[in-house]
């Protein structure tokens, strides 16, 4: 199953972007301090014995339309996101990238029915000012009780891009959960590539 092989696949292209210095290498104890922060995090995802935001933030968006809105240095984790929810949790669920989304789908968020809704916003440190207002003017002038603002943590974009898969990944599984589907259930993907591979 690709999904449950992020890590592997990841890591492969993570390490030839350093060798070929597309992306530049942390030293050894920035990567040991990330992994660190990011296993503390993943204790807190945890569904079972975690904070509890995780299945918080699922049961707010049981039986409602995702919005997920991220800025342009988060947004691959955002259509992560919502992959993840479409696969796992077998809901629909729209990623958005401010500060384009404002021109496109402000007039539909402002007037959509809140309880039909979910938002969820993707913020870390260090994204643009004028990114950072258009988001406080969503959550002020957008009604919706079911918003959340994830904080995307980490001392590098690497980090806070690895935080933001991991716990969208905690919050798939915890609204399939919720709803009583089988996360790892694909009998239509399945099905899918039986059907092209007889073409």
């Amino acid at each position: 199953m690709p999904r449950s092989a992020f890590g592997h696949l990841f890591g492969r292209q993570l390490s030839v972007c350093w060798a070929l210095g597309i992306i530049e290498k942390p030293d050894d104890k920035e990567i040991l301090e990330m992994i660190e922060r990011l296993r503390s995090s993943s204790t807190d995802f945890d569904i079972s014995g975690g904070n509890g935001l995780v299945v918080s933030v699922a049961k707010s968006m049981l039986n409602r339309q995702i919005g997920i809105i991220a800025p342009t240095i988060l947004i691959p984790a955002a259509r992560r996101f919502a992959n993840q929810l479409n696969e796992n949790s077998n809901v629909f669920a729209r990623p958005s990238e401010l500060p384009e989304m404002n021109h496109n789908e402000i007039v539909a968020w402002s007037s959509a029915n809140e309880n039909e809704h979910s938002i969820i916003y993707f913020s870390c440190e260090n994204i643009h000012s004028r990114v950072h207002s258009r988001m406080n003017w969503m959550l002020e002038n957008i009604d919706n009780d079911s918003s959340w603002i994830i904080d995307c943590e980490g001392e590098s974009l690497l980090e806070r891009l690895l935080y933001a898969s991991h716990i969208s990944d905690w919050i798939s599984v915890a609204l399939a959960l919720l709803q009583g589907v089988d996360p790892s259930e694909m009998s239509s993907i399945v099905n899918l590539k039986s059907h092209l591979s007889k073409i």
